[in-house]
């Protein structure tokens, strides 16, 4: 086959290309990046690709933005080939990329050099994929594409499906503290709407509820493609009926949602105080439930503990099931990690995921996020994961802070004592051998540094010294920590040691 050729022209924020929001732009450009997404791991998607947005569409070319010229030189080095057979696979072999530098004035033009032989191209032309996205011959939108309601489509408007489709039954995590919750939701998606409707699942932030709730919703959407699901959160659902309100058209917009088969709503607590919102819901709930459409809902309390929500809602919400989510426990914390690490097709080993899970246990959010962490920090240094890497991002990761809280400076003496090899009573004594005073200040200055405790208190556990002998000792390791890089590579070895103990 022939070699292809085609631009990426780089150009800045001045150009004469139309900024403004494009939803076809973003259609094309979500199709690329599904083309993307499936050679890369999940990490370098989202740390490289995610971010990036698209702004206009026209002539089959497509204008995204990038933050800066580093990010557009990574993204050419490391990516390049990836970004042109996607393409070429999405638009043919016409398509062209532009790429915006925000707020520069810098002119660019590179030419990417694909070979065809190493990459199978999309069948026939661009044009049924544009007719997926929902482009007419013409290259103009037929519907709305990814708009939970268009105020302008009129009756014609089809319900969307706004689930993300990573989110399965078969990658969620079960575990002691979600089984409840887990049952119902497989219960509802292989009888929608005959025992528990609606279906109410509660708990604090990052703990699955969103996945769980839209685990329901693709089940349903691959066992029965012609059901009509709509999973929208709870500030987009309000957002949507204010702009029914501006366009005069809240009957459509009730009318759309009473259409469906299934409504998950996200976060239903963000109708709190909002009153003609909670009357519309009102009447799409009622309507929905009467015709046994299932509904389903998630929220960060329990329904009776909402306030500003109207008492009639309250009550349509247990009438069906409500369940919690609770924190997941060591083990599960444990197994959502090796989940994740099966996802990024990274190795890790046991004892660097139990230290993650035995200290972030707020939520999986968290927990999901420092593992990302370690595994970015290892990418960049070329290094094996192993719990030094982990101790460090961990830490870095701002999950220990709490921490702080919990050290005495009694513990701290003992670790430093350890640390340097010296007796703990040496720390007290008014000794100028070198070591010994080393030691102690690094004790001053952790002890200022990881608890709450007044430098009068602190100088009092070293002998019943005065204050000002605290500033010096703070001061001198702080020097030390910027001349010598050895010395603060200790002192960050120290603080890791007395967080992570």
């Amino acid at each position: 086959m022939s070699i292809l050729n085609f631009q990426n022209e780089f150009i800045s924020s001045s150009s004469h290309v139309n900024n403004e929001d494009d939803s076809r732009a973003s259609a094309v450009w979500a199709a690329i990046q599904e083309n993307v997404k499936s050679n890369l791991s999940e990490l370098k998607f989202n740390t490289w690709f995610k971010p990036i947005k698209a702004k206009s569409f026209e002539n089959n070319t497509l204008l995204i933005s990038v933050p800066s010229q580093d990010y557009y030189d990574m993204i050419i080095s490391r990516f390049g080939d990836i970004v042109s057979k996607a393409l070429v696979s999405i638009l043919g072999n016409d398509g062209k990329l532009i790429y915006q530098i925000e707020n520069t004035h810098i002119h660019h033009t590179d030419t990417i050099t694909v070979n065809q032989n190493n990459f199978e191209q999309s069948t026939g032309s661009s044009a049924p994929l544009q007719q997926k996205l929902g482009f007419n011959d013409y290259g103009n939108m037929t519907e709305p594409i990814h708009q939970p309601y268009n105020s302008t489509s009129g009756l014609s408007y089809k319900p969307m499906c706004l689930l993300n489709p990573e989110y399965t039954f078969d990658n969620f995590v079960k575990g002691k503290s979600n089984e409840f919750a887990t049952a119902a939701a497989l219960s509802i998606s292989n009888r929608p709407g005959a025992q528990y409707n609606p279906l109410m699942i509660y708990g604090g932030v990052g703990l699955g509820k969103t996945h769980l709730i839209q685990a329901i919703g693709n089940h349903l959407k691959n066992t029965i493609p012609e059901c009509k699901v709509m999973y929208i959160s709870g500030p987009e659902f309000t957002t949507s009926f204010v702009q029914s309100i501006r366009s005069n058209k809240v009957h459509e917009f009730e009318r759309h949602y009473k259409s469906l088969d299934i409504l998950i709503v996200d976060d239903i607590q963000f109708l709190e105080g909002k009153e003609s919102t909670q009357d519309s819901f009102f009447q799409i709930f009622n309507s929905l439930y009467q015709l046994r459409k299932q509904i389903v809902l998630s929220c960060d309390k329990p329904p009776h503990q909402l306030e500003g929500l109207e008492e009639r809602l309250i009550t349509r919400f247990q009438w069906g099931l409500t369940v919690d989510i609770q924190p997941p426990d060591l083990e599960t914390r444990i197994a959502i990690l090796n989940k994740k690490c099966e996802a990024e097709k990274v190795s890790v080993t046991y004892d660097v995921l139990e230290f993650i899970a035995l200290n972030i246990k707020d939520n999986i959010r968290s927990l999901e996020g420092c593992l990302k962490s370690i595994i970015f920090d290892a990418e960049m240094s070329r290094m094996q994961i192993d719990l030094d890497i982990a101790k460090r991002s961990v830490v870095k990761f701002g999950v220990l802070k709490n921490r702080k809280q919990n050290l005495d400076i009694s513990t701290i003496i003992a670790v430093v004592s350890k640390f340097f090899n010296i007796d703990e009573a040496l720390l007290r004594l008014k000794t100028k051998r070198q070591e010994i005073v080393t030691a102690r200040h690094a004790a001053m200055y952790l002890a200022k540094e990881l608890t709450n405790c007044s430098l009068q208190t602190i100088g009092a556990h070293f002998g019943g010294r005065n204050h000002a002998t605290v500033i010096h000792a703070v001061k001198c390791i702080e020097e030390g920590i910027i001349n010598d890089k050895s010395f603060a590579e200790k002192i960050q070895q120290l603080k890791e040691n007395l967080l992570t103990s």
